[in-house]
C-alpha cells in the first residue's frame, strides 16, 4: 500500500502531466492550425497549475476514502485512477465524442495502464519524487517569467515610440458589448436607461442611424479597428484576426501614441483573437482561480452547466471583467501616462447574456407593471407570432438587460467625470458605441450572431471632441462602424494612407447630410456549433446584408432574399422581394452586394 504522501504525489504528478499535454494540444491548435485560443497568453503555466489543483483535490478525496477502504491505496488502483482521470480530461478536449463514451474509454485506459505499471510502482515513486518538484518549479517560474517579459516589453515599446506631434488628442474608445440602439433612452427608448449619456450627448455628436458590419463581437471589433469589410478579414468563429491589414492601434502607435486595451468580454475580444495588435498594454483574461479552473479539460464543460453556476454563483461563472474594475485599471494606466498622447480601448460586457449587472441594477426594472413593455410584447406577437420561448422569460431577460445598460451608463459617466476632473477631456476624443445589438424574440430569433435584422445591426454612436466636433448635434445620415477608424484618425490629424473607409466628419461639415459614407455591408458566417434551437437564419448558411438608403437587402445562406423598407417598416415584417414596385431596387442592391470584396 502507498502512503498518504505517495498518493498525493501521484495525483499531483498526474495533474501536472495532464496540464502540460493540454498546453501542447492548445499550442498546436493555435500555432499550427491557426485556431482562436479561448484562453489568455498565460495558459502555458495556468493549465498545469490548475490541473495540479484539480488532481490534488482528487488525491485528497482518494486518500480520505482510503482511510475507510485501505485497498484504495493499492498502487495499481491509485495509478489507474490518476491515469483514467488524466485520459478523461484530455478526451474532453474533443467535442465530437459523447462524454459517456469518453468516460468509458478513460476507464479502460486507466485500468490497462494501472495494471501495467503496478509492478514498477517503486520506480514510478522515485520518478515522481524527483520530477514533480522540478516541473512544479518550472511552472511557477514560467508564470513569473511571462509577467516580467510582458512588463519589460511594454517599457521597451514605450521607450521606442516616436515623438508625437504637439497637440495630438487622446482617443478613448468605449464599446458597450451587445447594446442595441433600440434599448437606449438616448434613442427614445421608453425606459430611462441612459440619462447620463443623454447629458454627455449635449457635448458632442449623436449619430442616429449607425449600423455595425457583423452581429457578433470579434469581427465587429476587427472591422472597427481595420476599416475593412468583414469578408476581407481572416476572422471567423474559430480563427483570429491576422496581420494582413494595419489596425487603428498600430497606426496611432506609429504616430507616437501609448496604446492600451481593457477587455471585459475577453473570450471574444481577448489577445488570442488578434484584436490586441498595436496595443502595448492589453488586459484581458484575469488571473483568478475560477478562470484558471474553467480552462482545464476536466472542468471546462462542467462550469458551463447552469446548475453549477447556481451552486457557485452565476456572477463568478460569467467569463467577463466588471466595468468598475475596467475603469479602475484604465484610470491607473492613464495616470502613468505623461508627455505623450494615448489611445485607450475599453470593452464592457455587462449587457451581454446572461445579463448580470450588479445590485441594484439587476432588479431595477423588475418590480411593478410596465405598460410600455407590455405593448412591446403585444406588438411583437402581432408582427411575428409567438416567440420560440415564453414571453415571461423574454421579459425577465429584457428587464435585466435594461438594468445592465443603466449600470454601464453610470459607470461611463463616472469614468468621464474622473477624466474631466483631471483636465484630460479637453484634449480627448471620446467614442461611445457598441459592437452589435441583441434579439429578444423579434423575428422569432434570440441573442445575436445568428441573423442580420435591424435589432442586431443598429448600434449607438456618440462622438465627443471639444473643438473638433460641434456640441449637441444629431446626425440622421446613414453611417457604418467600418468608417470609425478613418474618422478618428482624421480628427487626430493623422494621415491614413492604409486605412480604408471615409471619415464621418463630413456629415457635420459644410456638405452636411449630403455626404455619403460607404455601402453599409454586414455579414455573419455559418457556424456549425450554434445551437439548433431556437431556430435562426444563419442555420441555413452564411448571411449577407446591404443597406444603401431606406432599404435593407438580406441574402440568406440558402439563396433566399429579403428586402425591407426601414423607414416605413422598422419591424421588418413585410418582405418586398416579390413587390414589382421594388424590382429596380432589388437589381441595384444585388449589384451592390456583388461589388463587395470577398
Amino acid at each position: 500500500m502507498w502512503s498518504g504522501a505517495a498518493v498525493l504525489l501521484a495525483a499531483l504528478g498526474a495533474g501536472l502531466a495532464t496540464g502540460l499535454i493540454e498546453v501542447l494540444i492548445h499550442t498546436i491548435r493555435q500555432r499550427v492550425l491557426h485556431r482562436t485560443l479561448m484562453m489568455g497568453r498565460e495558459y502555458l503555466w495556468q493549465l498545469p497549475a490548475a490541473d495540479a489543483v484539480v488532481f490534488l483535490a482528487f488525491g485528497v478525496l482518494l486518500l480520505a476514502l482510503g482511510l475507510l477502504w485501505r485497498s484504495l491505496r493499492a498502487p495499481q488502483l491509485v495509478i489507474a485512477c490518476c491515469v483514467g482521470l488524466a485520459a478523461f480530461a484530455l478526451l474532453l478536449l474533443s467535442e465530437r465524442i459523447h462524454p459517456a463514451a469518453e468516460a468509458l474509454l478513460a476507464v479502460g485506459l486507466g485500468v490497462a495502464i494501472g495494471r501495467g505499471l503496478a509492478p514498477r510502482a517503486a520506480v514510478l515513486q522515485r520518478v515522481l519524487r524527483a520530477g514533480v518538484p522540478v516541473v512544479l518549479a518550472l511552472v511557477l517560474a514560467t508564470g513569473v517569467g511571462q509577467r516580467v517579459i510582458r512588463a519589460v516589453a511594454e517599457r521597451r515599446g514605450l521607450a521606442r515610440l516616436p515623438v508625437a506631434e504637439p497637440g495630438r488628442p487622446n482617443v478613448l474608445l468605449l464599446v458597450l458589448d451587445t447594446v442595441r440602439a433600440w434599448s437606449l433612452g438616448l434613442y427614445g427608448y421608453v425606459r430611462p436607461t441612459t440619462p447620463k449619456l443623454q447629458e454627455w450627448s449635449a457635448r458632442g455628436a449623436l449619430f442616429e442611424r449607425v449600423l455595425t458590419a457583423a452581429p457578433w463581437t470579434t469581427p465587429s471589433h476587427a472591422v472597427m479597428f481595420t476599416g475593412r469589410y468583414p469578408t476581407e478579414l481572416s476572422v471567423s468563429w474559430d480563427r483570429p484576426l491576422d496581420g494582413t491589414f494595419p489596425t487603428l492601434a498600430e497606426v496611432l502607435r506609429h504616430a507616437g501614441y501609448a496604446t492600451a486595451g481593457f477587455v471585459g468580454n475577453f473570450t471574444q475580444a481577448g489577445s488570442p483573437t488578434g484584436l490586441d495588435r498595436g496595443f502595448l498594454h492589453y488586459e484581458d483574461y484575469p488571473v483568478t482561480l475560477i478562470s484558471m479552473l474553467r480552462r482545464t479539460g476536466l472542468l471546462r464543460r462542467l462550469f458551463a452547466l447552469d446548475r453549477i453556476g447556481r451552486l457557485v454563483g452565476r456572477r463568478p461563472m460569467v467569463e467577463a471583467t466588471a466595468a468598475e474594475r475596467l475603469n479602475h485599471d484604465l484610470l491607473g494606466w492613464v495616470a502613468e501616462r505623461s508627455g505623450r498622447p494615448w489611445f485607450a480601448f475599453v470593452n464592457y460586457n455587462e449587457a451581454h447574456g446572461p445579463y448580470l449587472p450588479p445590485a441594484p441594477y439587476d432588479t431595477l426594472y423588475f418590480p411593478g407593471p410596465a405598460p410600455a413593455a407590455d405593448r412591446y410584447w403585444d406588438n411583437m406577437v402581432r408582427a411575428y407570432g409567438p416567440p420560440p420561448v415564453p414571453i415571461e422569460d423574454l421579459a425577465i431577460s429584457v428587464d435585466a438587460y435594461d438594468g445592465a445598460i443603466t449600470y454601464l451608463d453610470r459607470e461611463i459617466d463616472a469614468l468621464l467625470r474622473e477624466l474631466d476632473g483631471k483636465g484630460l477631456l479637453a484634449n480627448t476624443i471620446v467614442v461611445v458605441t457598441s459592437d452589435h445589438g441583441e434579439l429578444f424574440g423579434e423575428h422569432g430569433v434570440i441573442a445575436h450572431g445568428n441573423s442580420l435584422f435591424l435589432p442586431v445591426l443598429r448600434v449607438p454612436l456618440l462622438l465627443i471632441a471639444p473643438g473638433r466636433i460641434p456640441s449637441g448635434i444629431k446626425i440622421g445620415s446613414l453611417a457604418s462602424l467600418r468608417d470609425l477608424s478613418a474618422t478618428l484618425l482624421e480628427l487626430a490629424g493623422i494621415p491614413t494612407p492604409d486605412m480604408p473607409g471615409h471619415s464621418l466628419a463630413g456629415l457635420w461639415g459644410p456638405a452636411g447630410p449630403a455626404s455619403v459614407t460607404d455601402t453599409l455591408f454586414s455579414f455573419v458566417e455559418y457556424n456549425r456549433r450554434l445551437p439548433k434551437w431556437p431556430p435562426s437564419p444563419v442555420l441555413k448558411g452564411s448571411l449577407q446584408s446591404i443597406v444603401l438608403d431606406s432599404l435593407e437587402y438580406i441574402r440568406n445562406g440558402d439563396g433566399a432574399e429579403e428586402l425591407y423598407h426601414l423607414g416605413r417598416d422598422p419591424w421588418q415584417v413585410r418582405n418586398l422581394v416579390s413587390d414589382s414596385t421594388y424590382r429596380a431596387d432589388l437589381v441595384r442592391y444585388r449589384a451592390a452586394l456583388q461589388a463587395i470584396p470577398h
